[in-house]
């Protein structure tokens, strides 16, 4: 048989059917679930539900595809067609092989009852639903039947469908008196247009299901192949109906061409070739404004084989002129009113035109036609009404804009002398008229202080013209990139005759918008502009304006994100920080909406600016004075900022302003623990506002390794400045107030009551004490807030105390330096050093001795890791930092305490939850990495190792093949990788064979020679890599997922 001609199905074997009792049973079932009276009753509908997909999965559920399909209920025949997709999908290998052509015959006889006009229930409503899971059928079993008995599916589908629609023109007349009603022939006309129009259907389901199938790469060019063989006959049913060939004139041939355009846009990401492309674009182009017709060609902008600025000749260009002609112009001729569908389509498209042909623009920017089709976007943008609430038009063009000045600044036009550059000249005028465009449309409506609702607006409308303006500021940055300095002189005189002549507060507002989002291209060094706006003139009459009005605090809540918008720019710029603190400092107050804003920007500025402020130390002692009038979250901010300023002092001179600012704050903290003593729940807010305004000290005064900040150069942060901190910490006051911390966090751990939002106060503020990479004059040592920890957890187990207790542990670093050399120190000095070490390993001992027991009384009780993940993900987390930091102290526990480490990461290996899983691996990674050779410690491990190293392979192996989750296979095959290193060649191959040896270890499914290939490789191998796709080839086969679709779609 010639390889082009459609092969049918064997029909000698019949598909079996189920008894007729059975069959009724399920179709009651299904009407039961569907009856109006079970959608009151959803635990009844949740059972049947269960009940269906049970039957389902049983094997003899093939045949209630045949016994349920002819059922005069809708959703029985859907259920028969969901069944037949489900178990192609999932059962395909439980079907017999030689009735596996049978299903395809069977479909296809079935679909030819659904939709043939001969069928009563062709008519029912639901009809379609019905026919489209059909489809959806049909295309599994594309992925699944041998080539040779579907050769050309789209072919043969399309045959079934146009058999079955002739059949409504040659039926059979009514007997009389026998009780039936035969459906009347209907007109050639509408046979024609429904016949086409599940055709469209068909094409469209078949290709997206094939796109969307994850198949291995062979099987998945099969199927494609099987594909494109039938291209052709998509073709002419996609153009026929797009031309309204033969499906009548109006509403019919509309909806014909809507099916056609979105059965192209299917195939167009699927990729039809370039010779198809330019065959369909031209009755694409025909059909414009059409939304469907539109979306199809943006389809082709954005996914087709012409994508990234191909094919300009005969889609850039036609489509230009359509839009620059009478239709076009018909269509785009009124900028203002409710943009109809087609408007909105038609602009989407035109977005993807300009990404995909942006560069062609921009070389032919000269071009009168290129001019008046970029005239036509900006007049999209400035569609009358508010962005994002009254239309919906300008948002769409936005994205536009940036994607014109990349193109600008990457073609030879930026490299050309702009003064005498032509195309320089209208792109510089286009911009200008661009960012006027943007600072009309950002400005609130409205003209002054109107109502009670800002500009009019409610909350909804408010919040979305946010986001459009927000979006539009992107424009403001490119078009900075193209105007530069004009843009920005341009934009600082309007501010200034606004404020001049007194203008309603959203010009001034709109203007101010725009140079605010100019902030993020304007460079450090601008001299000219800037200095007007945050001087007397801008800013200064700024800070004078009256305080009442939604306005006017809108006004304010712009300058203040403006300020913050050049944060860096007054680094470079001293002069101007004390107007700008001036107009900050009284923002503090002014509403909440601009108080938070205002606490940001004055964090960011002490932070960026830190050793400019210095100077003005006393300004920040006033304001922490005003703190108390501040609302706790800007209190913390505020705090911050001081504290970041203070931090730039030298260290003698910062003991002073420490003490003034952190010793009220303890008080405070002190007296919230008295009273939560007495009342916990009330004083749980002044306790939580406490502990964070201690810990925005704490933030404050530790160094930041952010570039950007105002911090003193390498040179300067020398051993010297390390040696004044140490003198200043060693002051009595510092010391006597650290003291009074520790003390104030202890207490705070005492009267805990499990509450979470206290729990995050205390962590951060745990963190943050220790967190500095050198001591500042406030940080705590880790060491006792350790035992403090441990303490706490022997109270009340949690996952808190356990991850707090990870965090501390890193932070526990060796001895400070003594900045002299080992000769110099005295034997006083020395012995001083080794009782700090003694000390120090007995915290740490003390709590991993303390917080294994606690661990194994939650983690070791039946269910532990599954009841408590988050436990056993910080207690992993915990041991990992203990065996990388501290492997020496834990291998010295007593041995009972060591193998309790050892047993609960064991069991955390066969974790279901993946985080317990794969922390668990990572620890004895760790453990594994910081006691081999070189280190002292591995005789000490040794023995550990040949006793729990078999037990750790077999929870390994049955994790990554039955119980774990795949995702954590690479952590699995990293610790199989350490394992492998520090083993014996011939331990580890008698390991290897024990475990593999077990019967239908670790699942029935693991095959010999999947086990034996998983041993060769484990033996052969030392990488990584290796071991990852040794154990994912062995997981897939003992989860059944080799070859699947599953499997491959999920392959890591």
């Amino acid at each position: 048989m010639d390889d082009d001609t459609i092969r049918p199905p064997p029909t000698d074997l019949s598909f079996p059917v189920l008894p007729d009792a059975d069959i009724h049973q399920v179709a009651q079932t299904i009407l039961h679930l569907f009856d109006p009276s079970t959608a009151g009753n959803p635990a009844l509908a949740k059972q049947l539900q269960h009940d269906l997909q049970a039957i389902q999965a049983q094997p003899e559920a093939w045949g209630l595809i045949a016994g349920l399909a002819g059922h005069e209920d809708a959703n029985v025949r859907f259920f028969s067609a969901h069944t037949a997709q489900v178990k192609i999908a999932r059962d395909w290998e439980s079907l017999p092989t030689e009735l596996q052509p049978s299903l395809l015959h069977l479909l296809l006889q079935t679909l030819s009852s659904a939709i043939s006009p001969a069928s009563p229930a062709s008519y029912q409503p639901a009809n379609a639903v019905v026919v489209r899971k059909l489809f959806g059928c049909l295309a599994a079993l594309l992925l699944r039947l041998p080539a040779v008995y579907f050769q050309h599916p789209i072919q043969t589908v399309l045959a079934a469908i146009s058999n079955a629609i002739a059949s409504g023109t040659v039926l059979p007349p009514s007997l009389p008196a026998s009780g039936t009603s035969t459906p009347v022939a209907q007109d050639s006309t509408i046979l024609r247009n429904k016949a086409r129009l599940w055709a469209l259907e068909w094409c469209s389901i078949c290709v997206e299901e094939v796109g969307r199938a994850g198949l291995n790469e062979a099987r998945r060019n099969a199927v494609r192949r099987q594909v494109e063989a039938d291209v052709p006959a998509v073709m002419d049913t996609m153009i026929a109906s797009m031309d309204g060939d033969g499906v009548g004139s109006g509403a019919e041939a509309i909806q014909a061409a809507e099916a056609a355009c979105r059965c192209a846009e299917s195939w167009i990401g699927f990729g039809l070739a370039a010779d198809e492309l330019t065959s369909l674009l031209p009755h694409l182009f025909q059909l414009l404004p059409l939304p469907a017709a539109s979306s199809a060609i943006a389809e082709v902008c954005s996914e087709s084989i012409f994508k990234y600025g191909k094919g300009t000749k005969v889609l850039t260009e036609p489509l230009i002129a359509w839009t620059l002609g009478p239709s076009g112009h018909a269509l785009l001729a009124s900028a203002e009113g409710e943009p109809s569908e087609e408007v909105l389509a038609f602009t989407k498209m035109l977005a993807a035109l300009i990404d995909h042909s942006s560069e062609w623009l921009v070389t032919r920017l000269e071009q009168g036609e290129v001019q008046n089709f970029l005239s036509l976007i900006l007049r999209l943008t400035g569609w009358q009404g508010v962005g994002g609430v009254e239309e919906n038009i300008s948002e769409l063009t936005l994205p536009m804009y940036p994607l014109l000045q990349e193109a600008i600044m990457d073609s030879e036009i930026y490299s050309t002398p702009h003064e005498t550059s032509p195309a320089w000249a209208v792109a510089k005028s286009f911009f200008m008229s661009l960012v006027a465009v943007t600072r009309q449309k950002v400005r609130y409506p409205g003209n002054g202080e109107e109502g009670e609702a800002l500009g009019g607006l409610d909350k909804g409308d408010r919040e979305a013209f946010e986001t459009w303006r927000r979006d539009a500021g992107e424009v403001i940055v490119g078009g900075y990139y193209i105007l530069r300095d004009d843009m920005l002189r341009d934009l600082t005189q309007v501010a200034l005759q606004q404020i001049q002549q007194n203008a309603p507060w959203q010009d001034i507002e709109a203007t101010l918008h725009c140079i605010r989002y100019s902030a993020e291209a304007v460079p450090l060094g601008e001299e000219t502009s800037l200095p007007t706006l945050f001087g007397h003139k801008i800013l200064g009459r700024l800070s004078q304006r009256t305080s009442t009005g939604l306005g006017e605090e809108r006004l304010r809540l712009t300058v203040v994100c403006m300020i913050q918008g050049y944060e860096e720019w007054f680094k470079f710029h001293p002069d101007h920080l004390l107007p700008v603190l001036g107009f900050l400092v009284p923002s503090l107050t002014f509403s909440r909406t601009v108080s938070r804003a205002a606490a940001d920007s004055l964090k960011a500025l002490c932070d960026i600016c830190r050793n400019k402020l210095v100077q003005h130390i006393g300004a920040f002692s006033e304001l922490h004075g005003k703190i108390g009038d501040l609302m706790p979250e800007e209190q913390t901010k505020v705090i911050e900022g001081i504290t970041s300023v203070i931090q730039a002092l030298k260290p003698a001179d910062a003991i002073g302003p420490v003490q003034g600012i952190l010793a009220p704050i303890v008080d405070r903290l002190v007296h919230s623990v008295s009273a939560a003593q007495a009342d916990l729940v009330n004083a749980r807010p002044l306790l939580v506002q406490s502990m964070n305004a201690l810990t925005a000290c704490f933030k404050g005064l530790s160094p930041s390794e952010d570039d950007i900040f105002d911090a003193l150069d390498d040179d300067e942060v020398s051993g010297s400045k390390n040696m004044a901190i140490s003198a200043a910490r060693a002051d009595a006051g510092m010391t006597q107030l650290r003291a009074r911390t520790e003390q104030a966090v202890a207490d705070v751990v005492q009267v805990w009551d499990g509450d979470a939002e206290v729990a995050d106060a205390i962590s951060s503020l745990l963190k943050q004490s220790t967190l500095a990479s050198v001591e500042t004059l406030i940080s705590l040592s880790p060491l006792p807030l350790l035992a403090l920890v441990c303490a706490a957890n022997d109270r009340q187990s949690s996952a808190l105390w356990l991850s707090l207790a990870s965090t501390l542990t890193l932070r526990i670093g060796t001895r400070p330096a003594t900045w002299k050399k080992p000769a110099e120190q005295s034997e006083q000095e020395k012995e001083k050093e080794r009782s700090e070490d003694e000390q120090r390993w007995t915290v740490i001992a003390n709590a991993a001795s303390k917080l294994v027991v606690a661990a194994g009384n939650i983690l070791g009780q039946p269910g532990g890791f599954t009841n408590d993940p988050d436990v056993a993900e910080a207690w992993f987390k915990f041991c990992s930092a203990l065996a990388t930091r501290f492997p020496g102290i834990l291998v010295r526990l007593p041995t009972p305490l060591v193998e309790a480490y050892m047993s609960l990461a064991i069991r955390g290996l066969s974790a279901p939850e993946r985080f317990s899983l794969t922390t668990a691996a990572q620890f004895l990674v760790g453990l594994l990495a910081s006691t081999r050779f070189p280190s002292p410690l591995e005789p000490l491990v040794e023995p550990l190792l040949a006793h729990f190293g078999p037990r750790v392979l077999r929870a390994l192996v049955l994790s990554a093949g039955s119980d774990g989750p795949r995702s954590a296979i690479p952590n699995l095959a990293e610790l199989l990788a350490a394992l492998v290193s520090r083993v014996k060649g011939d331990d580890m191959a008698a390991w290897l064979a024990a475990v593999l040896a077990e019967p239908g270890f670790p699942d029935p499914r693991a095959t010999d020679a999947a086990k034996d290939k998983l041993r060769t490789t484990v033996l052969k191998s030392r990488t990584t890599k290796k071991m990852r796709e040794a154990l994912h080839e062995f997981a897939l086969v003992a989860r059944g997922l080799e070859g699947t679709t599953y499997g491959n779609a999920t392959a890591l």
